[in-house]
C-alpha cells in the first residue's frame, strides 16, 4: 500500500487494486527495454577499465596487452578500442540468414571472419543467401 500526503490529508493508493493498467503498462515497457537492448548490444561487450590502467594512461586487455587510450585494434573477430570508460569490443562476424538450411551449410572462414554457405552435396557450389546479419 501506498501513502501520498496531500495539502494535510492522507491519501492511500493500493496500487494492485486501483490501478492495475498501471502495473501491466510499466512491465510491458520494461520488457520491451529488455529485449531491445539485448538485441541492439548482443554484439558488444564493454569491459570496464582496470585501476591500474588508468596510472598508466590506457586499458588493459584480458592477454595482459595494454592499449592506448582511443586507440583501436582487431582481436579474434572482434573490433576493440579504448577509452576513458574502458574497452569496448563489437564482433565483425555478419551470419547468413535466408537460406536453404535443409540443402546447404554454412563454413565460418576465420581468416576473414565471414562466414560461406555452400551446398551440402556440392561443397565446391555456393548458395545463395538473402541477407547478413550481426
Amino acid at each position: 500500500m501506498k501513502c501520498f500526503w496531500m495539502k494535510g490529508t492522507l491519501l492511500r493508493l493500493e496500487i494492485r487494486k486501483e490501478f492495475p493498467e498501471i502495473k501491466n503498462t510499466m512491465l510491458r515497457v520494461l520488457l520491451a527495454l529488455a529485449i531491445f537492448v539485448t538485441l541492439c548490444d548482443a554484439q558488444c561487450s564493454l569491459l570496464p577499465l582496470d585501476k591500474d590502467s588508468k596510472e598508466l594512461q590506457g586499458c588493459k586487455d584480458s592477454s595482459g596487452i595494454i592499449h592506448d587510450f582511443n586507440s583501436e585494434w582487431k582481436d579474434n573477430c572482434k573490433k576493440c578500442s579504448c577509452t576513458s570508460e574502458g574497452i569496448n569490443c563489437c564482433s565483425m562476424i555478419k551470419s547468413p540468414v535466408g537460406y536453404d538450411k535443409v540443402n546447404c551449410q554454412e563454413i565460418f572462414l576465420e581468416e576473414s571472419c565471414s562466414y560461406k554457405v555452400i551446398e551440402k552435396a556440392n561443397p565446391l557450389k555456393a548458395c545463395e543467401v538473402q541477407d547478413y546479419v550481426g
